[in-house]
């Protein structure tokens, strides 16, 4: 697993309704002080930082106030784009059709286009086959970063990274 399938691991997995199992086991997750890009490293350690300064309970309220109340912080990438119009369903079964197609298990009742299935989708497949779904759902990434920065919400960081490795996955690719 690369440096970007890390940060996607991890982002799927904080990304989620907070789980009291991960608040534990981040107090020891070095893993973030060994990525080497700043750019990536920074906004991790900011989000770790949130995570262990706040309760349980607070991180539980704080992410349903984010993206349970809010449409325009939806995890669903999709919704915004097309709300609830029929074409969204056409969207969603050639994204499942794809990511199937790329080795994609599907073990979770949640849409294709929830932003934690296409990160852990983009941790385990290799990184030409994810970048192919990481770059047509990058503008609504950035816009839900955006939104995130306008409520001072702290998951802000965790998406910063995210696409951090996008871009520089495509960066990576343009020089190749």
């Amino acid at each position: 697993m690369n440096q970007k399938q890390k940060v996607y691991s991890l982002v799927s997995t904080l990304l989620q309704y907070p789980e009291s199992e991960w608040k534990k086991e981040l107090q020891n997750l070095d893993v973030v002080h060994e990525f080497p890009d700043e750019s990536i490293r920074m906004p991790l350690l900011r989000f770790l930082t949130y995570v262990k300064n706040t309760s349980f309970h607070n991180l539980c309220e704080n992410y349903v106030y984010t993206f349970d109340f809010y449409d325009k912080t939806t995890l669903y990438l999709t919704h915004t784009v097309f709300k609830d119009n029929r074409d969204r369903g056409t969207v969603l079964s050639q994204m499942r059709r794809q990511m199937m197609e790329l080795g994609m298990e599907f073990t979770t009742e949640e849409l294709p286009d929830y932003l934690p299935l296409i990160l852990e989708f983009a941790s385990i497949v290799p990184e030409k086959d994810s970048a192919k779904i990481l770059n047509l759902h990058l503008r609504s990434i950035k816009n839900l970063e955006l939104e995130l920065q306008g409520i001072d919400s702290p998951y802000r960081y965790l998406v910063a990274a995210c696409i951090q490795c996008i871009e520089m996955a495509e960066e990576n690719e343009k020089v190749s």
